[in-house]
């Protein structure tokens, strides 16, 4: 029998890799039962060992398919919310919830109009200047006269961006107009890009849980450690709270009614002296257990205001997380007597990882094979 306390989620896209981190966070609450559908049959979360059940179907299916997949599952298990964890099934349930939510709870989710906003750099970019929001000088790259003309007014030197994407993945760097010219001459562009200026400042992130425009938990988070891609998420960070941060991230979800987790790129501009907006990443994050650890579990409380509960008030403890790779290194370094007071660490990936190791060792698994054997 559930008490009145406990409850059962659903995760409908255990695809997604940022689905571990999630249901690391459901698993520190012993009253939550979490289960996993998946289009893929093999997903690594599939071996955690925090899972009760794990379902799949088809990955060819259709979205009809796919809502039928959740609403079964949901049925048969009697799931008391259901909680998407990435950008599709999170932007999927948003237009197609209807049915499911007269069956089950469903976690809170952004209206699509908003979602749309977010996912599109070109259409946030707009949305942002539209708004007066503070963010960089952003232009549509396009064949024609028009992008010359908008081009002269970007500040160089300037970032290339898809429009969809995430991760850093597709960020190039130019210092002038003739080597952005260069390139789009010399490769073929089949997806949609932004002329970006660049931000001398650096990055701060912040992460957050919102209800119609308001801030019901967040985090914020900025990194001491880059990534192996400068463009993508750093290995290590401190999380601390930062007012001007806070206070442009308030106004851009309270200007969206935005409800749901997002979490937010933004850079310092030490030109301008003011926070600015970069990014917009509608769904959980991948430090999304830096943000347990520094005492916010985002899914636990998603999943409770998706239940009408009440949430405390939690304010986040200002620690440093690091990757597992960073820790080791930093470990191995105070072991050799290399100790230097500014590396150092609070919490790290290890401590997850050691306790449920099965699909991250998994995931890289596939990753590596896919390498070696890309499919053709």
């Amino acid at each position: 029998m559930k008490t009145k306390e406990g409850f059962s989620v659903l995760i409908p896209d255990g695809e997604s890799p940022q689905t571990i981190g999630v249901l690391q966070c459901l698993a520190q609450m012993k009253n939550v039962r979490t289960y996993i559908l998946s289009n893929d049959r093999w997903a690594a979360i599939r071996f955690s060992r925090y899972s009760a059940q794990f379902f799949s179907y088809l990955k060819g299916e259709g979205n009809e398919e796919r809502l039928a997949a959740i609403y079964n599952t949901v049925k048969k298990t009697k799931i008391d919310v259901v909680l998407p964890v990435d950008c599709r099934a999170i932007r999927f349930l948003s237009a197609n919830s209807g049915p499911l939510s007269q069956l089950t709870s469903i976690a809170l989710l952004p209206e699509t109009k908003a979602m749309d906003i977010a996912l599109d750099k070109g259409l946030l970019a707009e949305w942002l200047k539209k708004n007066n929001i503070p963010c960089p000088q952003t232009i549509l790259y396009q064949k024609n006269n028009d992008f010359d003309e908008c081009l002269s007014a970007i500040r160089f030197p300037v970032l290339i961006k898809p429009t969809l994407g995430s991760c850093g993945r597709g960020i190039r760097i130019f210092d002038n107009r003739s080597a952005l010219y260069s390139f789009f001459k010399d490769h073929v562009v089949s997806e949609e890009f932004i002329v970006q200026s660049f931000i001398n400042g650096y990055d701060i992130d912040c992460s957050v849980l919102c209800q119609e425009g308001k801030i019901l938990a967040h985090t914020i988070q900025k990194g001491f450690i880059n990534g192996s891609n400068p463009f993508g998420a750093p290995t290590g960070i401190d999380f601390l709270f930062d007012s001007s941060t806070f206070k442009v991230v308030k106004e851009v979800v309270d200007k969206l009614n935005w409800s749901g987790v997002v979490h937010f790129d933004l850079r310092y501009d030490e030109e301008d002296k003011q926070v600015k907006v970069i990014e917009m990443n509608p769904r959980f994050w991948g430090s999304v257990l830096g943000s347990l650890s520094a005492g916010v579990n985002f899914p636990y409380l998603a999943c409770l205001v998706g239940l009408k509960r009440d949430i405390p008030e939690i304010e986040a403890r200002p620690i440093r997380f690091v990757r597992g790779k960073v820790a080791a290194k930093i470990t191995t370094q105070h072991l050799l007597n290399r100790k230097r007071t500014d590396l150092y660490y609070d919490s790290s990936m290890i401590e997850f990882f050691l306790k449920d190791p099965l699909p991250n060792v998994f995931y890289r698994y596939i990753k590596i094979y896919n390498k070696i054997f890309p499919k053709k």
